[in-house]
């Protein structure tokens, strides 16, 4: 959970210094400022999608878990006791 929120803080972090950038060109370059928006948007999405694209390839597996084979199995009857009730008998 940190790391994803990590990736996204990193996202964030690019928005906020395109909308900087975006706020220091001038209001008469409207191709500039659309760019720079544009940019944002898809440069935010990118690195999210690479993001968590190379976290899954790199995060730990899990190990799997190891169910013993029947030639470690060992089985011992259990002694007879009690005898057994009259409704096992018939």
């Amino acid at each position: 959970m940190t790391v994803h929120q990590f990736i996204i803080g990193f996202c964030l972090l690019w928005v906020f210094l395109c909308g900087r950038m975006w706020w220091a060109v001038g209001r008469q370059h409207a191709w500039q400022r659309h760019a720079i928006a544009v940019a944002a948007g898809f440069g935010a999405a990118l690195f999210y999608l690479l993001g968590t694209l190379i976290w899954s390839a790199v995060k730990p597996k899990a190990e799997p878990v190891l169910v013993p084979g029947a030639e470690t199995i060992r089985v011992s009857p259990k002694p007879a006791s009690q005898p057994l009730p009259k409704a096992f008998l018939r």
